[in-house]
């Protein structure tokens, strides 16, 4: 009989760069991989509604061009050492503006995303990922952090 494995979060950390006075980046929901199952893996889209990391931030004006860069783990840490493999595929990011004309964009959080922001100044962009509990994974919270690094050029 399988134990299902209580899994808590990939907590959201905020780094900015030196135009920090003109940009505004924040955390607003940690990636939740909530309750997973011993030696089956879970998977989060990164656009739930409820279970995906999401961040915001808000540039100085339309037209302004952005790079998104994520630092994503590669295993989640649990209790007495014990460690779970996390990875983030080709479309588990996405980002879109708040004007109600804004399109959202899938892309790959493990490379750097480049963006001009035309329809609003300001975004939301949401992850996802996968974990991958081992059979005999210890029962516990697991949790790791994720950068998300705004530049503007």
């Amino acid at each position: 009989m399988r134990r299902p494995l209580i899994l808590a979060l990939v907590a959201l950390a905020i780094e900015t760069t030196p135009c920090s006075a003109q940009l505004v980046v924040q955390g607003v929901r940690d990636l939740d991989f909530g309750t997973v199952i011993q030696g089956v893996a879970a998977t989060v889209i990164a656009n739930d509604p409820t279970r995906s990391g999401q961040f915001y931030f808000k540039t100085p004006a339309l037209g302004t061009r952005i790079r998104i860069q994520f630092t994503l783990p590669t295993q989640l840490n649990g209790p007495t050492g014990a460690t779970m493999p996390i990875t983030f595929g080709a479309s588990d990011a996405m980002a879109k503006g708040t004007a109600p004309a804004s399109v959202p964009v899938a892309f790959n959080p493990n490379t750097t995303a480049t963006f001009t922001m035309t329809s609003s100044v300001d975004a939301n962009v949401w992850l996802g990922g996968r974990v991958t509990p081992a059979a005999a994974q210890r029962v516990g919270s697991y949790s790791n952090t994720v950068v998300m690094t705004v530049t503007i050029f």
